[in-house]
């Protein structure tokens, strides 16, 4: 036990540094540090300003539906402020191509695609090409970005509006658990905390459609408490609809907990009225469920052939080495794919060995919660978060729904807040019943509670200060991918764009042959749309001279290029194949 103790302290400190680290981090912990030292010596400071903010905005603090139609707005333009300098993010990772895919192949009005022709040079991380071409995700994960598609031409229209949907959900759902002025101040703090930089806002990994089902379900449990009625059953139907076709496994985490405790409770105090009311939930959530599993059957029967077998499960049978669950065996897969592959499942590997040293097991909890605690809380809004905390002991849904929900999650092998997007709405709640509660806090006859709610959401304004210098001016540099903390998602170009741009910008149609050799482990540069014959460019494996013959005799009317990697990993070379292509067309 003690040197898995010493090895968890030795070799892991990197992995904390990168979660904890950061000029974000740094400008957080000041402005909080500022904030806590003012509202115990000077807690009176900017109380005019605030108190004149707040009664010229009472109206709009006090009306529900102006709340949901003016949060729409700014969360919209919040981010469409910085579309010129941060423009729609470009696809970087595996598992935003393979969504991509779902979305484009939904557009077409399929559910998934026929295998194509010579489909081990298709092969990619994260999609699946037999039996069908299709992503590896469940159905509502690509449901956004289909829609963005659809009515704008572009996926990350659907990424944005699912955004505004969930911010407008944030407040109709906190509208039920606290005054209304705290519901609009909550989703303020939603479009400033995660609206504008974060990676729920500038990639297509997801995460806020189903944050916005979780929202759905828990803005439904006070009403059915008090009153259940058929307009709220479906709505609560709808929130579970989401969380079964995007994180059924999560949304199971938030939903079962919900539910045990709305029946206890109405059979304790509705006792008299309760098959009536329990009818009120039940028939439209079911009715929901009942929509989400016949949608899911459709979808596992047209991607795997199977209604019961998932196109996740098939692809982790395919493809990897490390089940979703630290408790579950290894997939006894084949293994398959290119060379590349291999590193990339070997990374995807090392969270599943930790949980057999204790000391990387208990890293690998303590990740867990701390990445959820950075992503949804952050450094300054921690005092809200603690006093919601205890104010939440006369709600005991929550704090009972928030250790249910991380006694499973920390079964699960990886942890990315897309994951646990589905208990998002209840930390929300309760830090905004943590505010409820600091507004009244006066500790030595002094205002401090009342500042630090006026000051939490001003600091939290402040922070965007360092991302947006990098955004527009290009300084100070910072990481472009992070998926633990609120900032930053800025990247906006991968060789992918790079070469794609190279090659549209002269005639003809090609066919790009990659390269296993020093393929970079998390670049995500192979991926083809639904229609792959279609496609201006062909992006292929190349697989060895005479498995590649056939391909390129097939692609013979397409310039064949081979796309090779620098031994360090961080260059690549992109060289046509003489002879290639039709007669007359240069490159």
């Amino acid at each position: 036990m003690a040197q898995s103790v010493l090895s968890f302290v030795s070799d892991d400190w990197a992995y904390w540094i990168d979660r904890m680290a950061g000029l974000f981090t740094a400008t957080e912990i000041v402005l909080a540090g500022v904030m806590i030292a003012l509202a115990f010596t000077l807690p009176q400071t900017g109380g005019r300003l605030f108190a004149a903010i707040e009664r010229h905005g009472s109206k709009l603090l006090l009306e529900p539906v102006s709340q949901l139609l003016a949060i729409a707005v700014i969360a919209v333009l919040a981010r469409a402020l910085f579309l010129p300098w941060l423009g729609p993010p470009v696809p970087v990772s595996h598992d935003e191509h393979s969504l991509m895919l779902q979305a484009q192949t939904f557009l077409e009005g399929r559910l998934a695609n026929p295998t194509p022709p010579f489909w081990k040079h298709f092969e990619a991380i994260h999609i699946n090409v037999v039996p069908s071409y299709a992503s590896m995700y469940f159905p509502g994960r690509g449901l956004p970005l289909a829609f963005g598609l659809l009515v704008g031409e572009h996926a990350w229209i659907g990424v944005w509006l699912s955004f505004a949907l969930m911010c407008v959900a944030s407040v109709w759902m906190l509208q039920q658990w606290v005054a209304p002025p705290f519901a609009f101040l909550g989703g303020l703090l939603v479009v400033i905390h995660l609206g504008v930089f974060s990676y729920w806002i500038n990639s297509y990994w997801g995460g806020a459609f189903t944050a916005c089902g979780g929202m759905l379900v828990l803005g439904a449990v006070p009403q059915m408490l008090r009153r259940p009625e058929w307009r709220t059953g479906a709505l609560m139907g709808v929130g579970a609809l989401i969380l079964l076709i995007t994180r059924p496994v999560e949304g199971a985490l938030l939903c079962l907990p919900v539910g045990v405790m709305i029946l206890v409770k109405l059979l304790r105090t509705r006792a008299s009225s309760f098959a009536r009311d329990i009818a009120r939930i039940a028939i439209p959530v079911a009715a929901f469920a009942a929509l989400g599993g016949t949608l899911m059957i459709a979808y596992n029967k047209a991607a795997t052939g199977d209604p019961f077998v998932t196109p996740y499960e098939l692809n982790r049978e395919a493809y990897a080495t490390a089940p979703a669950f630290l408790v579950s065996p290894p997939p006894p897969g084949e293994k398959r794919g290119p060379e590349y592959f291999r590193p990339f499942y070997d990374w995807e590997h090392i969270p599943y060995e930790r949980r057999t040293i204790p000391g990387k097991l208990l890293l690998s909890v303590l990740a867990k919660f701390y990445d959820s605690w950075n992503f949804y809380v952050g450094i300054i809004l921690t005092p809200a978060f603690l006093a919601g905390l205890w104010a939440s002991r006369r709600e005991p849904i929550l704090p009972v729904t928030l250790a249910f929900f991380y006694s499973g999650f920390v079964f699960e092998t990886w942890n990315f807040p897309h994951y646990t997007a589905p208990i998002f709405p209840v930390v929300l709640v309760i830090t905004m019943m943590g505010f409820e509660a600091l507004r009244s806090w006066r500790p030595r006859d002094k205002g401090s509670g009342l500042f630090l709610t006026r000051a939490m959401p001003v600091a939290l304004l402040f922070t965007l200060l360092v991302p947006t210098s990098a955004a527009i001016a290009g300084w100070p540099p910072l990481v472009s991918n992070q998926h633990n903390k609120p900032c930053c998602a800025l990247q906006q170009s991968t060789v992918r764009t790079e070469i794609t741009s190279k090659l549209k910008a002269i005639p003809g149609r090609d066919l790009i042959l990659v390269s296993s050799a020093n393929h970079p482990v998390h670049l995500a540069i192979l991926y083809n749309e639904p229609d792959i014959a279609r496609s201006d460019i062909v992006w292929a494996n190349r697989l060895g001279e005479e498995e590649d013959a056939p391909l390129i005799s097939h692609f013979a009317d397409r310039i064949v290029w081979d796309l090779e990697w620098s031994e360090d990993e961080k260059g690549y070379r992109l060289k046509r194949r003489a002879s290639s292509g039709p007669t007359g067309s240069s490159k």
